[in-house]
């Protein structure tokens, strides 16, 4: 059974709408639509982190589908088949597919033929799109080749917050040049204010309300949470910030 993840900021009854439409063009085909990854509404930042992660730990042939559009202008529409799994993507070249194709290469790649503006693309183009790969549609079928030169990426600023978990931890764009050893102090600065934070190699293991600063269990990047609280919200801080780390 082919299995399809959706990144999408349409989360309301609109995320329905995209199931609904790649049933509708999968034919008689068994496919799998796994829960909807919500993103942080038109953050593609945030987009970039979600992909390479969900693209790490599924498997070969997945078809991942990325509706997410922050930009003013219209832009190409894309499918592609990347080196590393066979993963397929497809979306909008809004920079949303730097990061995965930076770690997975690109093997193929399609901008989908262009039907002009439509609302709700995710409805009208991308989902049934997907629904046509599942139904046994070649890629270079649904569109004319596209130069891999020409797909967008977007600079990721060191210490930018990838993502905040349910429990409010801070997922980071950083990584230690120097490993820390445990309890060492870790000078950190978050949207004005000065930290020294505590490092330790399992966050739980500290006292309750302790600010830790951790590796975190994805490709290595750091975290910083409250044990057993909640950093995001006593902070306020969102995906996007930039925390500054002292090595």
């Amino acid at each position: 059974m082919r299995k399809i993840v959706v990144i999408t900021d349409c989360v309301d009854v609109a995320w329905n709408e995209i199931r609904g439409a790649i049933y509708a063009h999968a034919g008689e085909q068994d496919v799998q639509i796994e829960p909807v990854i919500r993103v942080d509404s038109y953050n593609i930042c945030h987009v970039n982190f979600l992909l390479k992660l969900i693209a790490e730990i599924y498997p070969e042939n997945t078809i991942i589908s990325v509706i997410v559009n922050p930009l003013k202008e219209r832009t190409e529409r894309i499918i592609g088949i990347t080196n590393r799994k066979n993963i397929i993507f497809e979306g909008t070249n809004t920079g949303a597919f730097g990061w995965l194709i930076e770690d997975f290469g690109c093997k193929e790649l399609y901008e989908i033929y262009d039907l002009g503006f439509v609302p709700f693309g995710g409805k009208y183009i991308h989902a049934p799109t997907v629904g046509k790969v599942v139904n046994g549609f070649d890629l270079k079928s649904l569109g004319t080749p596209f130069p891999i030169e020409k797909l967008r990426k977007i600079q990721i600023k060191e210490g930018t917050i990838l993502h905040i978990d349910n429990f409010g931890n801070l997922k980071l764009f950083h990584k230690f040049k120097k490993q820390p050893n445990e309890g060492d102090k870790i000078k950190v600065e978050v949207n004005g204010v000065r930290f020294d934070m505590q490092y330790s190699v399992r966050m739980m293991s500290n006292n309750d309300g302790e600010i830790i600063i951790y590796p975190g269990s994805s490709f290595g990047l750091t975290e910083i949470g409250i044990v057993r609280g909640n950093f995001a919200e006593r902070f306020n801080v969102k995906i996007g910030d930039v925390v500054s780390i002292g090595e």
